[in-house]
């Protein structure tokens, strides 16, 4: 794998809300490889919010949490994609993936269960070779710390 699975963590605000943004810690080595030119974000819209926070109710963060590690169970194996960051603000999770096979990845999306009935998701896709997505918000991170 061309990246472990240490995370590093940010916090802050965002348009008066808390945000947090995750991120593999040697996510560089994956982008150097240059194996990974398509750009997968996938975003869980909450239907419980905590209004407090503005993150998702604690019963859906569970929720959440386990579709994040079936997101990396399922699409990693075979290093044909990883999952780069997550972000979680106002309510919505997204998930930054990068990928070399589209279609293997949709497999591995299709092998998540849906025994609960089908995910709040919604998924897109575009050819990033150069990981401007992830790199724009990383590079936001660096300039606020």
């Amino acid at each position: 794998m061309l990246a472990n699975n240490r995370w590093v963590r940010a916090t802050g605000s965002l348009n008066d809300k808390p945000i947090s943004i995750q991120y593999r810690e040697d996510w560089e080595l994956a982008r150097e490889a240059e194996l990974y030119p398509l750009c997968v974000q996938i975003a869980w819209n909450a239907h419980s919010v905590d209004d407090s926070t503005g993150f998702p109710s604690l019963p859906e963060q569970g929720k959440i949490l386990t579709f994040g590690e079936l997101l990396q169970h399922n699409l990693e194996p075979g290093e044909n994609a990883l999952v780069a960051m997550v972000i979680t603000h106002d309510g919505v999770c997204q998930w930054i993936i990068y990928c070399k096979d589209i279609e293997r990845l949709k497999e591995g999306l299709d092998h998540i269960p849906t025994g609960e009935g089908l995910y709040p998701i919604d998924v897109v896709a575009d050819e990033d070779p150069l990981w401007n997505t992830f790199t724009q918000v990383y590079q936001a991170i660096r300039s606020e710390a």
